[in-house]
């Protein structure tokens, strides 16, 4: 496993995302949310293999319940880090009343983690967040002051403003981030969160599995993802690399990116993606300017899952 040193942490580049641990969730074959006892077996893989970082949320079903009953299984020291968010709903009649509502969520997530201490506790929405930053600032600032947690964060879409964000004073931020999205590298966004010392966990960097299609077998509703899709795996042949190396190669390219956030539903796929971090290689200037000569200018559907029909593919995904 590779390590990224941030704000005193040593932090594993792989993440491990465990939505999937508390909900149904996600498309194609395994969706059901696993046992207990095999999400149990999926967490002691996961640190056996150097993952040290679990990403985790008030809101996804019952994945800090689940992460909590298997921490008291370990021994103190020997656990990873545990990154949660907390979000709706938010009590937002009055800023005494938001103030008090968030540091409910904590202390919740906290009870249910069987924790003492949040390592890194993120607002959930930028958005309502922007409603009233002055109080999730100082809500998220006094949860650190009384030492219930480590250390503050957001998270945040494309559409937000990375450079507002860079400047908020949290410690870490969550971005979405792709080889096709390229709106926040040109507009500075992903420089100034770098600049600013934030460490910057990344999500969606497989773009919801496109980057493992082949043009043929997108619905016709998807045919503006055609073209861009073939040239990249085009590009994965020349540089004799996977999609699935090259997407991750590119995001660990970045300035600033310590950790990327996969979700798991299997063991195989926790060993896979630790072993994919094992083949991730730096990407050269000479690279990423041809990457973003190809696809900085695309369709802007491509990278907004939300335009894409509701039957992406004509196969289903085995």
């Amino acid at each position: 496993m590779k390590y990224v040193e941030s704000k005193g942490l040593n932090i594993s580049t792989f993440s491990l995302g465990t939505v999937q641990l508390g909900m149904n969730y996600g498309l194609g074959e395994f969706t059901q949310k696993p046992e207990k006892s095999y999400a149990y077996k999926l967490l002691d893989k996961a640190v056996e293999l150097g993952v040290n970082v679990l990403d985790t949320a008030d809101n996804y079903g019952d994945s800090e319940s689940v992460i909590g009953e298997w921490l008291l299984t370990k021994k103190k020291e020997d656990r990873p880090l545990i990154v949660t968010k907390f979000g709706h709903p938010l009590d937002f009649s009055s800023d005494e009343n938001l103030k008090k509502n968030i540091i409910e969520h904590a202390d919740a997530s906290i009870k249910r983690l069987n924790i003492d201490k949040i390592d890194l506790l993120m607002a959930h929405s930028t958005d309502e967040y922007l409603k009233n930053p002055k109080v999730f600032t100082d809500a998220l600032f006094t949860l650190k002051d009384q030492g219930k947690i480590s250390l503050t964060g957001i998270s945040a879409y494309s559409r937000h403003d990375y450079k507002m964000l860079a400047k908020t004073g949290f410690d870490a931020v969550q971005i979405p981030i792709n080889v096709f999205d390229w709106g926040k590298i040109e507009d500075g966004g992903i420089d100034a969160l770098a600049e600013s010392g934030m460490t910057v966990y990344a999500r969606s960097v497989f773009l919801q599995g496109l980057v493992f299609m082949k043009p043929e077998e997108l619905d016709e509703g998807m045919s503006f993802c055609k073209k861009p899709l073939q040239r990249y795996l085009d590009i994965c042949r020349e540089w004799n690399t996977s999609p699935a190396v090259l997407a991750m190669s590119f995001v660990l390219s970045l300035p600033g990116i310590s950790s990327v956030v996969l979700g798991c539903q299997r063991i195989e796929q926790v060993e896979n993606n630790c072993e994919l971090i094992s083949q991730v290689q730096k990407l050269n200037v000479e690279q990423l300017n041809l990457l973003r000569k190809e696809f900085s200018s695309i369709d802007p559907r491509v990278i907004n899952p939300s335009t894409w029909s509701n039957n992406a593919w004509k196969k289903d995904k085995k």
